[in-house]
């Protein structure tokens, strides 16, 4: 059995580039490939890349569980929001049903590009210190 795919962040620098060349690129065969998406614009764009695409707030753990489980997802790419965790143990939990249920491995492939350091440097600049020990901190 093939795996079923979830990419994240399709609408994203990352995502969408993955998405662009999925087609084209030598991959091993496998089952659906499912995007996440928030506009109906985005759901467009991901179904001529060949995706299926999918609704789902990731904060609401009910609502990710069911769909993963739905679908059969074994395998998430997790290109969006590397900031906050919830999102990302909804899913965790999500898969190990799916492998519970079907014996099956299943994977969390977590990437996050460097503009997180950007946002870090972006956050520490920006702080406000009450003396002169803030230059030390940069």
């Amino acid at each position: 059995m093939q795996h079923n795919i979830l990419l994240t962040g399709a609408s994203g620098y990352l995502g969408g580039s993955l998405l662009a060349e999925w087609s084209s690129a030598k991959l091993p065969p496998h089952g659906k490939l499912y995007a996440l998406i928030r506009s109906d614009v985005q759901a467009a764009a991901v179904q001529k890349l060949g995706a299926e695409a999918i609704w789902l707030d990731t904060s609401n753990a009910e609502s990710v569980r069911q769909c993963i489980v739905e679908h059969q997802i074994t395998v998430v790419l997790w290109l969006i929001n590397a900031l906050r965790s919830e999102g990302q143990l909804a899913l965790i939990h999500a898969l190990a049903e799916v492998k519970r249920a079907t014996g099956r491995d299943v994977y969390l492939i977590h990437v996050r590009i460097t503009s997180l350091v950007d946002d870090a440097e972006k956050l520490l600049t920006s702080l406000r210190y009450p003396d002169e020990r803030s230059e030390a901190l940069l």
